[in-house]
């Protein structure tokens, strides 16, 4: 298997029963060496026979020649001996993981298979749902696409960890069978030594081959291999601590500065930019790994890459030449950085961009158009990366519990001006983002570094990385990520309609995530009770709503929230639930028809909706249980033709009370509540007319409070 990726099919057929039966003999074969080696348990043996050889009054030819032979072959016993346990030690473990790969496969097969999804031979996930009439009354889950991508990320970690094995094994394997009839040396114990000798190995290799050759003028073929050993690597704590503080973190710069951008008008392009794309991400990956190891080398490298921030690296003969800041930033982009790491590089950063008396315009700091460097290839491919923010909230989102700090990090006065309480009223508010493709043109193209940070903003609220596929099952958060989102509601907010686009969808995820909360605020039954402000959550939901993704990305969290509430156990009138699910539907309709009239000069939807292409494809808003789905889709499944419908109609709001609560919709809630609540009066057959009244003076009741407090 070695040499070749693991399938899906191939996992799921291994069969063990060959090495197991090979760890039996390795186990019977390295008993009886040992013994024969150190004469445990008596008779003839290597010890005795070394021990006697050397006591021996050898003399003539037999005092060099003989006795020499006679140490030599114990020592031979010995080492073989030793050799045999370390074969045996890589089996063992082998074995044991593989048993292990095989078991969390099934598992996930049978968790999968009860959300109706269905894993093929080529480890893709396929939604399997009975036809009508197989299903009988039977309530069948239709898996979302974000189901579907969680299935497969799932399924590809495991065969990921199974080729891990499978190439450690094999390769210690191959080492100590290199030479048979040389038993010097000891191998590794078992396959986690092995890993780490192999991690070094390969550290050394590279290292050396980057002091003696300029790593600018490495072949596609060499830059292809050491590539493949940083995929392979990037997690490994013996190769990653030894390349990073090997190189030294200037060195480190310097490295990845000559590999990005050779210098002389030879940025690459192309291929090589793509192959550069996933260099950048597993060097980023490995540093990362590096990062969080506790050892005195590491803390000295980190803290000399902080210090070599305000440093400049390039090429001689060329004045223009990005900060350390710039270069490290752009080594951050993948992976989990240690927490105190980012807080010290965090805080020198803005540092640096403070004492350059530019903290209201960095891009006079870092937006130099003379910096020939190419240093980012893990977006559109040699775009320059030269806000050194961007880089680094994208470190922050890979470590949401460190993200939930850093927005609510209160910050120092620096002594040049009067700062903001917190580092989310600094980013939110105070610092100046800029297009990094046209730094001083302020040009209408998004801007990298505020879809960072969104994506940041969006861990510390959620305790989620973004680029990582989640199954959100609960509303549960810490107060800590609460306070997140009371903060950026409110800064945000105060923006208006200067709200930044880059932020919406985020936004709109995070108060998915928090759906419950939306719930209870928009709802307003009892505004007392309200657990966020009703006038931030309006504002910010009238400015995501200015996107039709991000709409839909916040609708799917509502629905989410309004099903599952329905569905809870309550005290009292559970009719109170059925008015919560109107009042909300109305908020949300309110909230759509003022993101209109912002825009009603340029209604820009795409003018085509289809269920799953909006919220279904977003992984942060919570997922109810399967006992609750078909109120779920059916809900979301009527409110996105509804909305199919306006687009059609070309969105056009003639007046301000120009109204049309999603009757479709409000039905599916109200017959998801009436098969919740079989025995209320209002769920009586016959009474069906008095039940879709109150749900839609609710509506409208949830509309004309959303108004109110518009000002509309």
């Amino acid at each position: 298997m070695a040499g070749t990726t693991m399938t899906y099919e191939e996992l799921t057929n291994l069969r063990l029963g060959t090495l197991d039966a090979a760890v039996t003999d390795w186990e019977t074969m390295s008993k009886r060496l040992e013994t024969l080696a150190t004469g445990q348990g008596g008779g003839v043996n290597a010890k005795r026979l070394e021990r006697e050889a050397k006591a021996a009054d050898w003399k003539g030819v037999n005092a060099t020649v003989t006795k020499g032979f006679v140490t030599k072959t114990a020592a031979e016993f010995q080492d073989v001996a030793a050799q045999t346990k370390s074969v045996l030690g890589i089996l063992r473990d082998a074995s044991a993981e593989f048993k292990r790969h095989k078991a969390t496969l099934r598992t996930i097969i049978d968790d999968v298979g009860k959300q109706s999804i269905y894993i093929n031979d080529r480890g893709k996930a396929v939604a399997a749902v009975p036809s009508g009439a197989a299903a009988g009354d039977a309530q069948i889950h239709n898996p979302t696409d974000a189901e579907l991508a969680m299935a497969e990320s799932r399924v590809r970690k495991v065969l990921r960890e199974a080729n891990e094995t499978d190439r450690i094994a094999a390769r210690a394997l191959r080492a100590l069978a290199k030479n048979r009839h040389d038993f010097s040396g000891d191998g590794p114990g078992g396959l986690k030594e092995a890993d780490d000798r192999q991690g070094r190995a390969d550290a050394d290799y590279w290292l050396k081959k980057a002091r003696e050759t300029n790593p600018g003028e490495w072949s596609d073929k060499d830059v292809e291999r050491f590539n493949e050993t940083l995929k392979n690597q990037r997690d490994n704590a013996g190769f990653s601590e030894r390349f990073a503080t090997s190189l030294g973190a200037e060195g480190t710069l310097q490295f990845y500065r000559d590999l990005a951008d050779p210098g002389q008008g030879r940025t690459p392009e192309g291929d090589r930019a793509k192959l550069l794309g996933q260099v950048q991400e597993n060097l980023s990956m490995s540093l990362a790994t590096a990062s969080r190891l506790d050892s005195p080398a590491m803390d000295a490298w980190k803290r000399d890459i902080i210090a070599a921030g305000p440093k400049q690296f390039g090429h001689e003969g060329i004045m223009a030449k990005p900060y350390g800041f710039q270069i490290m930033s752009n080594l951050m982009v993948k992976g989990r950085f240690d927490s105190g790491f980012l807080d010290d590089y965090g805080t020198a950063v803005r540092t640096f961009e403070t004492s350059k008396g530019r903290q209201f315009d960095p891009a006079a700091v870092w937006g130099n158009p003379g910096i020939a460097a190419q240093l980012d290839y893990s977006g559109k491919g040699g775009t320059p990366g030269s806000d050194p923010m961007t880089g680094y909230l994208k470190a922050v989102s890979h470590n949401p519990d460190y993200a939930t700090e850093f927005f609510l990090k209160e910050l120092p006065s620096d002594g040049l001006y009067t700062p903001r309480k917190t580092m989310a009223d600094y980013l939110l508010t105070e610092r100046e983002f800029y297009d990094e493709d046209d730094p001083f043109g302020r040009g209408d193209g998004t801007m990298q570094s505020r879809e960072a940070l969104g994506k940041a903003l969006l861990a510390a609220g959620s305790g989620m990385n973004p680029d990582e596929p989640h199954l959100v099952t609960s509303y549960d958060h810490t107060q800590e990520q609460r306070d997140v989102l009371d903060k950026s509601l409110k800064v945000l907010a105060g923006k208006g309609d200067d709200f930044p686009p880059e932020l919406r969808d985020d936004m709109a995820a995070l108060l998915g995530n928090h759906g419950d909360m939306v719930h209870r605020t928009t709802s307003s039954l009892d505004t007392a009770e309200s657990p966020l402000d009703y006038r931030d959550v309006l504002e910010v939901s009238k400015q995501v709503s200015r996107s039709q993704d991000s709409y839909g990305i916040l609708m799917e969290g509502v629905n989410q929230a309004i099903v599952s509430d329905i569905n809870a156990p309550h005290k009292g009138d559970p009719k109170e639930e059925l008015l919560r699910a109107g009042q909300t539907v109305g908020f949300m309709e309110s909230v759509r028809y003022q993101a209109l009239d912002t825009d009603k000069d340029d209604a820009s939807w795409p003018a085509k909706w289809g269920y799953h292409v909006a919220g279904g494809a977003v992984n942060f808003v919570p997922v109810v249980g399967d006992a609750l789905q078909r109120g779920v889709d059916a809900g979301a499944y009527a409110w996105q033709l509804e909305e199919q419908a306006r687009i059609d109609e070309k969105l056009v709001v003639e007046k301000r009370d120009d109204f049309r609560v999603r009757q479709d919709y409000l039905k599916a809630l109200g017959e998801e509540w009436s098969r919740v609540n079989p025995d209320h009066a209002l769920s009586v057959e016959g009474d069906e007319y008095l039940r879709q009244s109150a749900i839609a003076t609710a509506a409208l009741n949830g509309n004309k409070s959303a108004n109110g407090e518009a000002g509309v």
